[in-house]
């Protein structure tokens, strides 16, 4: 048997009080939202928002108030509408959300649209604010996949040999007296057919969590260098939904997971969302309307004046 380059064992739940514990997953999910809105507000103070705002923090955090509602059930109601089967039969589970069952994606779309109402109603420039979010998404989809390191979550099929192959050690937590204490990893394989996407076996397998921890870590490091030069409205959130959905895309194949026409839920969402933004960028062109263009380095919100078509424009001399 060759044994996997990368070996850990999995911490599913800490118990804090009597049967009261919190799950490394979720702590992973609040770092990286929280990492995530500071890098926003901080891009939002420097290429402001498309409308004269007294503080640009403030706004922003009333926009973000509304993303971490919308994240919440976005992520919830996109892993139901994928396991329809299951809630069908106890439809009360869909709101046991400390049961697990959140997917990603459906967050992402979830915040969006939750945010939007107020993000039109104040005017703001959707694009240069979804601009600000673009490196915080990566750095949050980075840190928060570290929860589900820690937890094994979203195994895929066996891949002994595979240079970043895992094999989980054992569990260090005991669901039957909800206390620490070492669970060696079970031993019976993985059934491609029937897989889990959490858990702890005994052979290789795929860690798409991982691959997302890396893409998220590359996408920042990349939208960082292209922070250094001029930028059209909607350029960053372009190059993170192109770079992250096109990743996911491909380590998807890899994943055990429900599949409807050979892709799974996930895939279909990235191919949607992959085809919107191609033709917003086709019908739209942003690139030729550089009035309200990213030109670094701003140290303080760029001044914004309305046109006489009633447009915001760049008024800095």
């Amino acid at each position: 048997m060759v044994l996997a380059a990368l070996e850990w064992p999995i911490l599913e739940r800490i118990p804090i009080v009597g049967d009261l514990a919190i799950s490394p997953h979720g702590i992973g999910i609040a770092a990286g939202f929280l990492l995530g809105a500071w890098l926003m507000i901080r891009r939002a103070q420097l290429r402001g928002l498309g409308v004269e705002v007294e503080d640009v923090s403030q706004a922003v955090q009333d926009v973000l108030f509304r993303v971490a509602i919308g994240v919440i059930v976005g992520a919830r109601l996109f892993y139901v509408v994928n396991h329809l089967d299951v809630y069908a039969r106890d439809p009360l589970q869909i709101l046991m959300i400390w049961h697990g069952g959140l997917t990603l994606l459906g967050g992402i779309a979830g915040g969006v649209i939750a945010a939007l109402p107020l993000v039109r109603t104040r005017g703001y420039r959707t694009a240069l604010l979804m601009d600000s979010a673009a490196v915080g998404f990566t750095a949050g989809l980075a840190v928060g996949r570290l929860g589900d390191l820690a937890i094994g979550d979203h195994i895929g099929a066996p891949a002994a040999g595979f240079p970043l192959a895992w094999r989980c050690t054992g569990n260090w937590w005991v669901a039957a007296t909800n206390s620490f204490g070492y669970v060696p990893p079970q031993s019976y394989p993985l059934q491609a057919a029937v897989a889990p996407t959490q858990g702890c076996f005994a052979e290789a397998v795929y860690q798409t969590a991982l691959f997302d921890v890396l893409a998220g870590a590359l996408l920042f490091a990349v939208l960082l260098m292209l922070e250094r030069r001029p930028r059209f409205d909607g350029f960053f959130v372009t190059v993170f939904v192109y770079g992250y959905g096109l990743s996911r895309l491909a380590t998807d194949f890899l994943r055990e997971d429900r599949r409807y026409l050979a892709l799974t839920g996930s895939q279909w969402a990235v191919l949607a969302t992959l085809a919107a933004l191609t033709a917003w960028l086709l019908l739209r062109r942003p690139w030729k309307r550089a009035e309200r263009a990213w030109r670094p380095p701003f140290t303080q919100p760029p001044v914004q004046e309305p046109t006489d078509r009633g447009e915001p424009i760049d008024a800095r001399p």
